[in-house]
């Protein structure tokens, strides 16, 4: 059960010329339905829970393309949690990541301190990774990825595809139906769609609608929003 709350301090809202209210609204877990909550569209976010328009994979629609899989036997891999040390590592690649994606928000390697990782390494060198945390209910699992990150030194390698590839193996060795790639907001998320059993929350229920999601996408780049 979530308890769902409302911030109507830090909140604003509009009447005069327009309808609008914003309340920052956001869950707390009452009990550890971990596997419930993710069913009806909630993330976990710094140990608040957030209804977004939640993207997953349904691992057994899931198909790699033949490229995919051959791209996939140039990388290899550790598995860790990771330790502010690694953050430090990780961080120059994380900018890398930030600037060809043209990201501005503020959330810092930090905030996922103790979560746990794939490391992707070329050969020696650590090119990027993927930053995840594994949720159980009742037997079951399901792998949420939170950040994906990746120095772009040899585009052709198309990791992101090739990292989809490797958390969907390990969710696979987990036992788990899904994989959640967090919300699905903007041009930058429409890639999520191209993955065979992609399926996204509509607010009401989960949808197979590729064309509806990546309209929504367009749309969500063309909102300007002063700040």
């Amino acid at each position: 059960m979530i308890k769902v709350v409302f911030n109507h301090i830090e909140g604003f809202g509009k009447i005069t010329q327009l309808d609008f209210i914003y309340s920052d609204p956001k869950g707390i877990n009452l009990k550890e339905e971990y596997l419930d909550y993710l069913e009806e569209g909630w993330v976990e976010w710094q140990n608040y829970w957030y209804n977004l328009r939640s993207t997953r994979i349904l691992i057994k629609d899931y198909s790699p393309t033949k490229t995919t899989k051959k791209l996939s036997k140039r990388v290899n891999l550790t598995y860790t949690v990771l330790t502010p040390q690694q953050l430090k590592v990780l961080n120059p690649i994380y900018k890398k990541y930030v600037k060809v994606k043209e990201f501005t928000r503020d959330i810092s390697l930090k905030d996922f301190e103790d979560f746990s990782a794939i490391f992707y390494w070329d050969q020696e060198e650590l090119i990027g990774a993927s930053i995840y945390k594994l949720y159980n209910q009742e037997g079951k699992s399901a792998l949420v990825v939170y950040q994906f990150l990746w120095d772009y030194q040899d585009p052709k390698l198309s990791l992101g595809n090739v990292a989809q590839y490797f958390e969907i193996k390990l969710a696979q060795s987990k036992g788990c139906d899904y994989v959640y790639l967090m919300g699905g907001y903007e041009e930058s998320c429409i890639y999520k769609s191209q993955f065979k059993g992609f399926q996204w929350w509509t607010g009401k229920e989960w949808s197979e609608d590729i064309n509806l999601y990546q309209e929504l996408c367009q749309r969500d780049t063309n909102v300007y929003i002063r700040t």
